[in-house]
């Protein structure tokens, strides 16, 4: 099953605490239920989005401290930061992939 959204993040809105073995995420404006496998699959992979995402600020945190400290001013910093976040903006909606939340 493919979870997909525009511009909106599917996320687990309630499950069963027993032994888990439906789920309930919603996806858009509709709640899509769920069995065992998907919803492990879909927390998983959760936890992996979230876990990239801190690692990409700390990695985008130390380049910018590094620039900082090889001489260059903050204003050569940050316009070199926002033509990559343009850039990798553009690339990431140009690639069907899962959003998570």
């Amino acid at each position: 099953m493919q979870i997909t959204g525009n511009h909106q993040m599917a996320r687990i809105v309630r499950h069963n605490d027993e032994s888990v073995r439906e789920g309930y995420i919603r996806n858009g404006g509709k709640e899509v239920k769920l069995f065992t496998s998907a919803l492990k699959a879909f927390q998983c992979n959760n936890r992996i989005v979230m876990a990239q995402r801190e690692h990409l600020d700390d990695f985008l945190r130390g380049r910018t401290i590094g620039r900082l400290e090889c001489g260059r001013t903050q204003l050569e910093v940050k316009s070199q930061e926002e033509i990559w976040n343009r850039h990798s903006h553009l690339q990431v909606w140009q690639r069907p992939k899962m959003m998570v939340m």
